[in-house]
C-alpha cells in the first residue's frame, strides 16, 4: 500500500493524474469506472457495529463526489444497461453504487448527491428492510463489542473457540464461517453467537438495532423519487456461491419480487453480496440469468472494458475505503493497477466489505 501511495501522490504533485483523465476523456477510451460504497459514517471508539463497513467520512464522500463531478461523466442504470448493449457511453464515464441499504444512504450521502446533482445506484438486501433485521455482519460485531467475555466456544456449524480480545481479528473470524460455510443456518449461527457471547438478544432489540442502522421502504421510495436508481443486492445477502437451488432462486427471485412489490418496477443489476466472482461457479450464473438481471456486479477490482466480449454479469469494480488519500481515490481512477486489491476468499486477510 505504502509504495501504491508514493505512486499516487508523485502523479497528482506532477498532473500525471489530471493529465490521464483529460486525454481519457478526449479520446473517448471506452472504460467504465464503477465506485463501491456501503456505509458513510465515522467511527468512534464506542461505535458498536462493524466499522470497516464504513467506507468513508461525510467529509471524505464530499471531496471524492467533487473530484468525481470535475473529472467523469456520472451514468446511471439505464445508460449502464445502453453501453453494454453498445451504445457509446459520454467521456470518462463512472457509476457510483452503494451497497447494502444503510440509513447513511439516505442522511448523508443523498444531500451530497443532490447538492453536487449527481446520481447514484443503491443495491438492497431486501429481506433486512422488510423484516427489521440487523445485517448479519453488524450483528456479528454488536455482539463482540458488547460481550464482557474473553473467548467463547461454538459448537456449529462445527466446533471453534474465539479470543475476543482483539475484535478486529474476533469479526472477522466470525464473519469468514458465513461468507465460507455452505448451507449455513444463519439465524442458528447467530443465536448461538449470542448465547455464547452472554450477549441478550431478542426480536425487539434487534428491531431497535435495525431502525438506527437501516433504511424503511418509505426511505428507499423517497431515494428513488430523488432521482436515484435503486436495484438488487438479493433478499438475504445471502453468499450465492453457498446456497442450493432452492436457496439462489429464494435470494434471487425473490429479491426481484420484493422490488418490484415495493417500488413498482422490476431490477434488472444486482450486486453480489460480498462481491465475489461467480464465473468460476456456472450454476450460480445460470441461476441469476434464469432471475432475469441482465448484469451483475463483483468486489473484483478494476475498470470495465467497454468493448470485446466481456461477460455482463460479473463486472468488477473500485472500493474505497477511509484510508484512501484524496490523492489515491483520484489515482485509482485514472490508474486502475493501483487500486486496492481483494485478498480472496475468507475474510481476516482484508477489511471485510459486503
Amino acid at each position: 500500500m505504502e509504495r501504491r501511495q508514493q505512486l499516487a501522490t508523485l502523479l497528482a504533485r506532477t498532473g500525471g493524474t489530471r493529465a490521464i483523465l483529460a486525454a481519457r476523456a478526449r479520446l473517448r477510451v471506452p472504460v467504465l469506472s464503477i465506485l463501491t460504497y456501503h456505509h458513510v459514517c465515522e467511527p468512534g471508539p464506542d461505535y458498536r457495529f462493524d466499522p470497516d463497513v464504513a467506507d468513508v467520512t461525510p467529509a471524505q464522500f464530499r471531496r471524492q463526489m467533487e473530484l468525481v463531478k470535475r473529472h467523469f461523466s456520472v451514468i446511471g442504470v439505464d445508460e449502464l444497461l445502453a453501453g453494454l448493449d453498445g451504445a457509446r457511453l459520454p467521456p470518462n464515464p463512472c457509476l457510483i453504487t452503494f451497497d447494502d441499504g444503510y440509513r447513511s444512504n439516505l442522511d448523508v450521502a443523498l444531500p451530497i448527491l443532490r447538492d453536487l446533482a449527481l446520481r447514484a445506484v443503491f443495491f438492497v438486501a431486501t429481506s433486512f428492510v422488510t423484516e427489521r433485521r440487523l445485517y448479519w455482519w453488524d450483528r456479528i460485531a454488536y455482539v463482540v463489542a458488547t460481550s464482557r467475555r474473553e473467548r467463547l466456544s461454538l459448537d456449529y456449524p462445527r466446533a471453534m473457540t474465539v479470543d475476543l480480545g482483539d475484535h478486529a481479528r474476533a469479526r472477522a473470524t466470525l464473519v469468514a464461517v458465513i461468507k465460507d460455510e455452505d448451507g449455513i443456518d444463519i439465524d442458528r449461527y447467530l443465536d448461538g453467537l449470542s448465547a455464547a457471547a452472554g450477549v441478550a438478544w431478542s426480536r425487539e432489540i434487534e428491531r431497535g438495532l435495525a431502525d438506527q442502522l437501516i433504511m424503511t421502504w418509505d426511505e428507499v421510495r423517497r431515494m428513488r423519487d430523488a432521482g436515484m436508481d435503486i436495484e438488487s443486492h438479493t433478499r438475504g445477502h445471502r453468499v450465492l456461491q453457498t446456497l442450493d437451488a432452492g436457496g439462489l432462486r429464494d435470494e434471487l427471485d425473490g429479491a426481484r419480487v420484493d422490488l418490484a412489490r415495493e417500488l413498482g418496477r422490476p431490477s434488472h443489476v444486482i450486486a453480489y453480496p460480498v462481491g465475489r466472482t461467480i464465473l468460476p461457479y456456472p450454476k450460480v450464473r445460470a441461476a441469476v440469468a434464469a432471475a432475469g438481471y441482465r448484469c451483475g456486479l463483483t468486489n473484483a477490482s478494476g475498470v470495465v472494458a467497454m468493448w470485446g466480449r466481456r461477460d455482463h454479469l460479473d463486472l468488477g469494480r473500485l472500493a474505497v475505503d477511509r484510508d484512501l488519500t484524496d490523492d489515491m481515490f483520484l489515482g485509482q481512477l485514472a490508474f486502475p493497477l493501483l487500486a486496492y486489491r481483494r485478498a480472496t476468499p475468507s475474510a481476516g486477510k482484508a477489511p471485510f466489505k459486503p
